[in-house]
């Protein structure tokens, strides 16, 4: 070590800033596998139905009129952002993890909506979205004539 501090041109160096980076890309990796990472922010549920979809997710310490949701055929975005926390003059960040900031994230449904009965509810920090299916879109019975 006392090498590589002195001569920073040698291969050790070169050593220890792979091995800094695969740390980094491994931490990295453990923490989004533990709490998600930034492209899955906010977390999401999907559940469906034959006729209708029902999108739960999680954004603790936002506000509803800073969620913007819109459905487009079989895509739904929802939009936001999140304000960092205000500090008291003095204080210092030691760790933080809770995310702020603006987010997107666009969800792929296993049909088109019906964009006129769309309905979203934002309570304690969960944001349910209930979304129809196109009538045009539902599974139609086909009856068979005996012959």
């Amino acid at each position: 070590m006392l090498f590589r501090i002195l001569d920073p041109q040698t291969k050790a160096n070169q050593f220890w800033r792979d091995f800094d980076r695969l740390n980094d890309e491994l931490t990295r990796s453990i923490l989004d596998s533990q709490f998600g990472s930034s492209s899955n922010f906010p977390p999401v549920n999907v559940y469906t139905k034959e006729d209708e979809a029902l999108v739960t997710c999680l954004l603790p310490g936002m506000e509803a009129d800073a969620i913007d949701i819109n459905v487009k055929d079989n895509l739904l975005s929802i939009h936001g952002k999140k304000k960092a926390e205000e500090l008291a003059e003095g204080t210092e960040v030691h760790r933080r993890e809770i995310f702020n900031g603006e987010f997107h994230r666009t969800l792929e449904l296993p049909f088109r909506v019906d964009q006129e009965h769309v309905l979203a509810k934002f309570t304690n920090g969960v944001l349910n979205i209930h979304l129809p299916r196109r009538e045009e879109d539902k599974p139609k019975k086909v009856s068979i004539i005996a012959g």
